[in-house]
């Protein structure tokens, strides 16, 4: 299956990581919405252990640095509430130097973009930040070029959303950062309205009626995913992007075919962990995802930064979206998340911070380390 090219609404992945759940993700792209203001939003609790504002202004970027970092922000076009929070992780007992994932919320004249970027390596959270940077000004520069046949050819949006990955891998690669052994995940969700036929209003006047539209770029395993109302209630989650893994039939074939190695690491003799590839020699400690930006050295068996992109539409039952690094989603599995944010749906300040809150003590039961923890969590606010 080659990137932007899925056929099929479905696909399943089956998972080596036992404490990773088999995934069943659905691309839907059916209904309209009709996106509405919520009555009255939450306000937001003051902690001076955190970083927490209420914007309205056009233009809002965020970087996670530090921890815990959290912001929320009512995004005007849509009308829909977005909040985010991200925890640095702890290695040996103690916080970590520096938080690797870099988190965007940006809001445009037509769309919004939500982004989460995970480092890893040694330069990782250099990466990161570099990555998420070039890679908005691309989008930006891509959107504004092309804005009069955006409104007409919506494959364009894929075009330019591609394009800009291209572009911000060439140009992380002639950057002087050390990226051999070092780079990034990149999951990028954007939220905007299109045009869709023409509504005869009678006298030759047309009005173009619009939708509500999701485009998801994913490269590495963050990972974002809608929830929606059942039917006869309950939680239904269907995954915007797919996790670029060693388990996934057509990433492990082409890494074999470009002469990779993939294994687990051993410890005392015993396979543990999720499977990474590796260079012939397997040394050093492999890659544990099958895309990713940098990790130079590995793009010569088969890593690469070329993202899978899908489109679905936003619907009446659709209640909010989750985007998140692996650190959400290692020991959680998509429905304990949604239900986690769910819990939250009334006090929706709060949700981020507190599903990453969960995450960290899913890390602390199963392992003896804490992985740094990003999440956006974007209300689009429907009647309960």
């Amino acid at each position: 299956m080659q990137p932007n090219s899925i056929s099929s609404p479905k696909f399943k992945v089956s998972r080596f990581n036992p404490h990773r759940e088999h995934l069943k993700t659905q691309i839907t792209h059916t209904s309209l919405l009709t996106l509405k203001p919520r009555a009255s939003l939450p306000k937001i609790q003051k902690n001076t252990s955190q970083i927490s504002q209420r914007s309205e202004i056009p233009l809002l970027k965020m970087q996670s640095m530090g921890s815990p970092l959290s912001q929320s922000y009512l995004l005007e076009m849509e009308k829909v509430y977005c909040v985010w929070h991200s925890e640095t992780g702890i290695v040996g007992g103690e916080q970590k130097k520096h938080n690797q994932d870099a988190i965007l919320v940006q809001n445009l004249n037509n769309y919004q973009l939500f982004i989460v970027c995970d480092g890893h390596g040694s330069s990782g959270h250099l990466v990161s930040n570099y990555v998420l940077n070039t890679l908005i000004q691309q989008i930006e520069q891509g959107m504004q070029r092309n804005q009069y046949m955006l409104q007409y050819n919506t494959q364009l949006h894929k075009t330019v959303i591609k394009g800009a990955f291209a572009k911000t891998s060439s140009l992380l690669e002639q950057s002087s950062l050390p990226i051999s052994r070092s780079g990034c995940t990149c999951n990028i969700v954007m939220l905007l309205q299109q045009n869709i036929v023409p509504a005869d209003l009678g006298d030759f006047q047309q009005e173009f009626q619009k939708e509500s539209v999701v485009y998801c770029a994913n490269v590495g395993d963050s990972r974002a995913m809608m929830v929606s109302k059942g039917v006869r209630g309950g939680l239904i989650t269907n995954q915007l992007s797919m996790d670029h893994r060693l388990d996934v039939v057509e990433e492990r074939n082409r890494i074999k075919q470009k002469g990779g190695t993939i294994a687990q690491l051993q410890h005392n003799g015993q396979p543990v962990g999720p499977y990474r590839v590796w260079l012939d020699e397997m040394q050093g400690s492999g890659l544990a995802m099958s895309r990713s930006f940098g990790d130079t050295q590995m793009q010569s068996v088969g890593v690469t930064s070329e993202p899978t992109i899908y489109e679905s539409k936003v619907r009446k039952q659709d209640l909010f979206m989750v985007i998140a690094s692996d650190g959400v989603w290692e020991y959680m599995t998509n429905q304990q998340v949604a239900k986690l944010v769910y819990e939250k749906y009334e006090q929706q300040d709060q949700a981020a911070q507190y599903l990453v809150q969960q995450a960290q003590q899913q890390w602390k039961e199963n392992d003896v380390v804490v992985d740094d923890i990003s999440c956006i969590v974007v209300f689009f606010n429907q009647s309960l």
